[in-house]
């Protein structure tokens, strides 16, 4: 699994650690007997029996009956997928969706409703609103739940959880933790959406894996989740990936951030709506288009063979490709993810990036870029599965530096 940084795992106790292993091999080779739990982890009977009482006792397994192949029956041991469950919070720039996923981290149900701007105190009451909704229609109790996670498409300060700036939902030094651990009186864990989604990238998407990879977020905004030997990169603060910011012209259209020239502004669903706009004197497909252009409208435009439609992903895919080889020359990853609403062609965006690449990166042709297959879940799905990592100490808890294979 991807890992946050945060050097808790070489603070555990052998016993916490023999805990977690014994756990994750259940999870991984359930139903499954002591006998090959000591065999597969290498620890003792009596050490391997030890554990699973504990487990069986906290509800974490449990026990299916015996299986006889001849001698004395072995008792078989499975994970229990209602042990525990988790929230995972998005509040995006249209939509606030709450989520809850079992003790695995799969997602159970989802609810969602359109997000108000420039307002985080109302962010967080709908919230508060939406989370006894979802645990009613997935079936769960509020007492089962052990952690959650909120994401946003801002700068989230590391580890105070403030929102220093999201410009997207209007918003500038919201305690966006503090406040919604207060409002649903629970410890609510606070990371952006690239980040997420670069962690849902590495268990369920195109970079299980990869021990390095980048996750590029191109929508409203445009932003970056690094992942460096199996860990999400935070820099000193845990603004690192912004990578929307980065000034690729001396002059240009105004950013949210309040400087010109930025990524964002030639590479975003704004971008994208301003050269539709300017291209419908050339194309009767975007000219029939309802104002403001809608991305998937300009998509279906584009994939429909529309020339002008096809040139507006070309280009924004060409500026594109000037952020990704920033991230390149600096990391070297494996590979690159993109994800967001401008995905919606993703064949003709991704020709305009590896057409231009090669001008602006070093050895570009070695490392792949590819569309991420989570599409819009990305986010969600992974704020469930950071709620996951960060709040059950006996689930998948590793050594530092180690990245472990997808959740089963």
């Amino acid at each position: 699994m991807v890992r946050p940084t945060d050097k808790t795992a070489n603070n555990r106790t052998p016993r916490e650690l023999n805990r977690s292993l014994v756990l994750d091999l259940v999870q991984e080779h359930g139903p499954i007997s002591r006998t090959n739990l000591a065999r597969l982890s290498g620890l003792t009977k009596p050490t391997v029996s030890a554990i699973i009482e504990e487990l069986l006792e906290s509800g974490s397994v449990r026990d299916v009956g015996a299986e006889s192949r001849g001698g004395r029956p072995a008792r078989l041991l499975e994970f229990n997928d209602d042990s525990a469950a988790f929230l995972g919070i998005e509040i995006g720039v249209e939509q606030t969706a709450v989520a809850v996923a079992d003790a695995r981290g799969r997602m159970r149900a989802r609810l969602e409703q359109p997000t108000v701007l420039r307002d985080p105190q109302r962010s967080v009451r709908d919230v508060v609103e939406l989370v006894p909704k979802v645990l009613q229609l997935a079936g769960v109790p509020r007492k089962r739940l052990r952690g959650a996670c909120a994401i946003v498409p801002g700068l989230i300060e590391r580890p105070s959880g403030l929102c220093v700036l999201a410009p997207n939902l209007g918003w500038e030094r919201f305690p966006l933790r503090a406040e919604l651990s207060r409002a649903l009186r629970m410890q609510v864990s606070v990371y952006n959406l690239p980040q997420a989604a670069a962690v849902a990238e590495g268990e369920l998407g195109a970079a299980q894996g990869h021990a390095s990879y980048v996750w590029i977020y191109v929508g409203l905004g445009i932003g970056a989740g690094l992942v460096v030997d199996g860990r999400l990169f935070f820099g000193m603060q845990g603004y690192s990936g912004e990578i929307g910011h980065c000034r690729v012209a001396d002059d240009g259209p105004p950013c949210g951030c309040g400087r010109r020239g930025c990524l964002e502004t030639f590479t975003s669903v704004m971008a994208l709506r301003r050269a539709a706009e300017a291209a419908t004197a050339r194309s009767s497909a975007l000219a029939a288009l309802p104002r403001p252009h809608a991305v998937g409208a300009i998509a279906s435009a584009a994939l429909a063979g529309d020339e002008a439609a096809r040139a507006i992903f070309h280009q924004a895919g060409a500026q594109l490709s000037r952020g990704i080889a920033i991230l390149l020359n600096l990391l070297n990853p494996q590979l690159v993810v993109l994800g967001g609403e401008l995905l919606a062609a993703p064949d003709v965006l991704l020709a305009g990036v590896r057409e231009a690449l090669p001008r602006h990166a070093v050895r570009a042709d070695a490392v792949p870029v590819v569309a991420s297959p989570l599409g819009s879940e990305a986010g969600l799905l992974g704020a469930v599965l950071l709620a996951r990592e960060g709040a059950v100490r006996s689930l998948r808890l590793v050594p530092d530096g180690v990245l472990q294979g997808a959740a089963p």
